[in-house]
């Protein structure tokens, strides 16, 4: 049954998929920070959403659908309703969007994010395994 994005039902299976990823697991052990993905305000998402993840060493601790205002990661992704479709459908590359502008870099360092690209394409991939209900 798919699950709706961003809330908190698909934070939990994001959780638990990161968790059960070997791939991630590797590719992410030396990444030790929350991170948030933000859906800004928009069609489909009038007030925005936000899923922010506790991740440690190639783990996550926790996982939490907030508000956007709620989002107190270091490290905090953000973007329209359109572009999380492409990049959790696999469409588009997460690193590529960032490169580009689809997706902003609303906190945090665009070099130790840049440092970390294996990690964040396991992180993507992830969330790609979740059976996702887009508005």
């Amino acid at each position: 049954m798919p699950i709706p994005a961003f809330s908190p039902a698909w934070a939990i299976a994001f959780h638990e998929a990161v968790n059960s990823d070997s791939a991630y697991r590797e590719a992410g052990k030396g990444w030790t920070n929350p991170v948030a993905l933000v859906v800004e305000a928009g069609p489909g998402i009038e007030a925005g959403a936000a899923v922010q993840v506790e991740l440690e060493a190639g783990t996550s601790l926790s996982a939490a659908s907030l508000r956007p205002d709620d989002v107190t990661a270091p490290f905090v992704l953000s973007a329209n309703l359109e572009t999380w479709k492409e990049i959790v459908g696999g469409e588009t590359d997460p690193i590529m969007a960032v490169a580009r502008g689809k997706v902003k870099l609303a906190r945090g360092s665009l070099g130790t994010l840049m440092l970390h690209a294996r990690g964040a394409k396991s992180l993507v991939a992830c969330a790609q395994k979740i059976d996702t209900l887009w508005p």
